[in-house]
């Protein structure tokens, strides 16, 4: 039976410290309350720190699964803290079963669930805590948790269909690639020998093709050094603030791309907005944890002024209207909206319209994406294959 380290208090307001053998934490909460002791903190004793691979902890589906869980347990009528007992002990990922851990300690000791993840905000973001806390204000905290996983289900499955619509591209860029690379190092020198073996003046075509070739056999680690350090440096350039700016500036002018990056902030935006406020949340505070969810620093740069003017008198459609970032037609939904009184109406409705073309326009570009790959391979590739044949055709003739 696992050990556990505690501290507590009693009805004095004593600070208490010791250690307890239980089943699990649930069974030590149970023995300190029968001893009239208040637990403040539960650890378990001699485990082990887990090992995370690359640093990638919890996923969204591990979220989606907490969420789902929690609300169906909450809906039922059991207790938050057994609710959060029963998914730690049945959670896989070590690392969230940790995180479960603390935050039910946090919620027995009489901190709220709101309060309690927000002592994690690399898992829960200021998003979830704050229409956590809504719930909790509202007594829907079940219907919150439930809206919160669908939302974090839409956000996955949008990320699954864009990565499998770019599959396919990638794996023949891959592949194409490494046909260039072979015949370039392999079987052109071998054929280059061949030609060596006659005098005999070679096209201007096969002569490039040839240094080409030689020089990359010979400076191949080069190359690669050479691409690596460049990656290097673009990775650090786009972790600085005005860096980042750039590469973002650069994505929003890459013809198609461009639109679908956009399009796809402009949802983000309309949804998260939506539901905070849906969920009770005013919009100043609302607005600021929309921006912090904007990945985009040009998109970002544009909403930032956003509170301060509505803050002043005035609304978010004027606002919008004299920004270069959403469209008029959005502009025009949230104007009504707002003379309604049904702008999360209206957001929610935006937001549903653009992550639909956000599909559509994912399944445009990479059905555009595989001519063009093909396209550009035939074209190395009958390079490749004309300059070799041309010096032969003329030993033929000759």
């Amino acid at each position: 039976m696992p050990t556990f380290k505690y501290k507590a208090k009693d009805y004095n307001g004593k600070f208490i410290q010791g250690a307890i053998e239980a089943e699990n934490n649930a069974a030590v909460i149970s023995q300190l309350q029968t001893m009239g002791y208040f637990p403040i903190s539960i650890i378990s004793e001699g485990k082990a720190k887990p090992f995370h691979l690359l640093g990638r902890r919890i996923t969204t589906s591990d979220l989606t699964v907490f969420n789902r869980q929690l609300a169906d347990l909450l809906d039922s009528g059991v207790p938050l803290v057994r609710g959060l007992d029963i998914i730690k002990e049945q959670t896989s990922n070590v690392y969230l079963k940790e995180i479960i851990e603390s935050v039910m300690n946090d919620v027995h000791a009489g901190a709220t669930l709101a309060d309690a993840l927000s002592k994690h905000p690399k898992v829960f973001s200021k998003l979830y805590c704050a229409l956590v806390k809504s719930g909790e204000a509202g007594g829907m905290l079940e219907t919150i948790l439930q809206r919160l996983a669908e939302f974090s289900e839409k956000e996955d499955e949008l990320k699954g269909k864009i990565l499998s619509a770019l599959a396919y591209p990638s794996v023949m860029v891959v592949v194409g690639i490494s046909v260039v690379t072979i015949l370039m190092t392999v079987v052109i020198p071998k054929i280059v020998d061949i030609f060596d073996q006659f005098d005999q003046t070679l096209p201007a075509i096969t002569i490039i093709l040839i240094t080409v070739s030689r020089f990359t056999g010979k400076f191949w680690w080069a190359i690669i050094g050479s691409l690596l350090v460049l990656v290097v440096l673009l990775i650090n350039f786009a972790k600085t603030g005005e860096g980042k700016y750039f590469m973002d500036k650069l994505k929003l002018r890459i013809p198609l791309l461009g639109e679908l990056v956009l399009k796809k902030e402009i949802g983000r935006f309309a949804r998260t907005l939506g539901n905070l406020l849906k969920n009770g949340v005013s919009i100043l505070p609302a607005l600021d944890i929309v921006i912090e969810s904007i990945t985009n620093k040009v998109v970002e740069r544009e909403l930032i002024k956003m509170p301060e003017a509505i803050s002043q008198g005035g609304n978010m459609s004027s606002f919008l209207s004299e920004s270069n970032i959403f469209p008029k037609i959005a502009v025009s939904m949230i104007a009504v909206g707002e003379r309604t009184g049904k702008v999360e109406e209206v957001l929610l409705k935006i937001a549903s319209s653009y992550e639909a073309e956000v599909e559509r326009k994912v399944k445009t570009i990479t059905s555009l994406l595989e001519p063009i790959i093909i396209l550009i391979l035939g074209v190395v590739v009958g390079f490749i294959v004309i300059a070799m044949l041309l010096p032969i055709f003329s030993l033929n003739i000759s």
